[in-house]
């Protein structure tokens, strides 16, 4: 919603001034509320009518790794002549495709080749309008114009590209690279940060305080305050002169948001909600090319796809506690269900989520935690407590709580302070919470770095795999 609460009213209501200054903010307000809704009444939040409409054709290599062409679909929108216009625009890193009997069959970029072969082959993918669906063409005879996004995609015979639109189904590609940013959450802060867009942001939400820079630069006001995470601000967003904002799918409001930005012409993209390692990673390849920070994004990947691999080699054959995990130690707390990224840690470091059959960040009675019996119970609370007053929280808690092994075998755990903020951003640095739950659930294989029951502000002298993350 439109933020009007910056309009005052002066001490004297009847000057002709200020009556005539607040009609004005009035009638603006007005107009933009009436384009706000005539907008989404026609045409739904997010449709082709409030989005960026790229006109080009990807080419994605695997492994993060996609090129884009700009064209114009009023002159050629066929699949295969558009690869003569990515030749053309793409010379100086040598780009060059094959056709044999009608069909691609190898590709060449910046001295590498991507053949056909009994693994990998080429094939077209399209995205209908209005969905994120990426569907392979059974033929050639399409017209790109028709399409969200058309790709000419290297992948396994069950696999697809890389995602091509964003959480509102607008396409990722084309846009021009930003020298003005506003992210409206700290997922979106250190998702841009992560690829390598920090310094070009000059607007956040309140809540974004990672990395260090984004501190400093509201402090000195270089970086502005457009909103808390649930309630932007259209007029500070804007107050700012943004050329692209990163909107959270996890807050309908932002999703709004995108949509009045759109209709004002200032490109928008909004990213998944974070509910998996997969769409974590998803939106890091999404913010990349976006911003057109293509290296960075598949660098940082790469480099987290290795320490997952690490982390997991570590714990081997080994099977992890069955884990509650929890947001306060409250009697009746919010646990972690299924379809949350930390269920999907959970999993991925060979435990087992006691909760796993909710569905999402759910609130449990006390009686369930009794019934449920977790071996081990992980409390993420970045703001109540601090690690120093662990044994305070472990004094105060419910009978219920102190039924459990996890209580009896001493295998609670409290992640707070800055640490507790991993537990509560499906962001880039999810990689570093999977190695601290790793050696909560699995403390066999960590046997040489033991973790202590609480961990606060210095959790990076524990990690020995990601540390060195951001």
């Amino acid at each position: 919603m439109v933020d009007n609460t910056w309009i005052k009213r002066d001490s004297d209501p009847g000057s002709s001034q200020n009556n005539a200054m607040r009609t004005k903010v009035i009638i603006t307000v007005v107009i933009i509320l009436i384009g706000i809704i005539a907008t989404v009444a026609l045409n739904g939040v997010g449709s082709n009518a409030t989005q960026y409409r790229s006109q080009g054709v990807v080419v994605d290599y695997g492994d993060y790794q996609t090129m884009w062409t700009d064209a114009d679909f009023r002159t050629n929108d066929d699949p295969v002549s558009l690869l003569d216009t990515a030749k053309e625009a793409h010379a100086e890193e040598s780009f060059d495709y094959t056709m044999t009997d009608g069909i691609l069959t190898s590709v060449s970029f910046n001295g590498n080749d991507y053949p056909n072969t009994d693994e990998k082959t080429w094939g077209l993918w399209y995205v209908p309008e209005n969905t994120g669906d990426l569907v392979k063409s059974e033929n050639y005879d399409i017209k790109a114009s028709e399409y969200t996004v058309v790709i000419w995609a290297y992948t396994t015979a069950d696999g697809k590209p890389m995602p091509a639109v964003d959480a509102t189904m607008t396409s990722i590609y084309g846009y021009s690279e930003p020298m003005r940013i506003v992210s409206l959450s700290p997922v979106c802060t250190e998702t841009i940060s992560a690829v390598g867009g920090v310094e070009k942001i000059v607007g956040t939400d309140s809540y974004s305080d990672y990395p260090q820079t984004i501190t400093e630069g509201k402090a000195d006001g270089s970086i502005a305050v457009v909103g808390s995470y649930t309630d932007p601000s259209y007029e500070a967003i804007m107050n700012t002169t943004p050329e692209m904002v990163f909107c959270d799918a996890s807050t309908y409001n932002d999703i709004q948001m995108a949509a009045m930005l759109r209709a004002s012409n200032v490109n928008s993209v909004v990213l998944y909600n974070g509910e998996d390692v997969e769409t974590i990673i998803k939106n890091i390849f999404i913010a990349g090319t976006a911003l057109g920070y293509n290296l960075g994004s598949q660098a940082y990947i790469l480099n987290v796809q290795s320490y997952i691999k690490e982390i997991q080699d570590k714990i081997g054959d080994m099977k992890g506690f069955s884990t509650m995990v929890a947001l306060s130690n409250d009697p009746s707390p919010w646990v972690a269900g299924m379809y949350t990224y930390v269920d999907d840690i959970i999993s991925q470091d060979k435990g087992t989520n006691t909760f796993h059959g909710e569905k999402g960040w759910t609130n449990i009675t006390a009686e369930s935690i009794t019934e449920q019996n977790p071996d081990c119970i992980i409390i993420i609370d970045s703001a109540k407590y601090k690690a120093s007053e662990y044994d305070e929280m472990l004094s105060i808690l419910s009978h219920e709580w102190k039924s459990t092994n996890a209580y009896k075998n001493g295998n609670i755990y409290l992640v707070a302070e800055d640490a507790g903020s991993l537990g509560s951003r499906a962001g880039p640095r999810f990689v570093q919470l999977m190695e601290l739950m790793a050696m909560i659930i699995d403390p066999s294989a960590f046997a040489d770095n033991p973790l202590p029951k609480a961990i606060g502000n210095e959790y990076r002298e524990y990690l020995k795999i990601t540390g060195g993350l951001g």
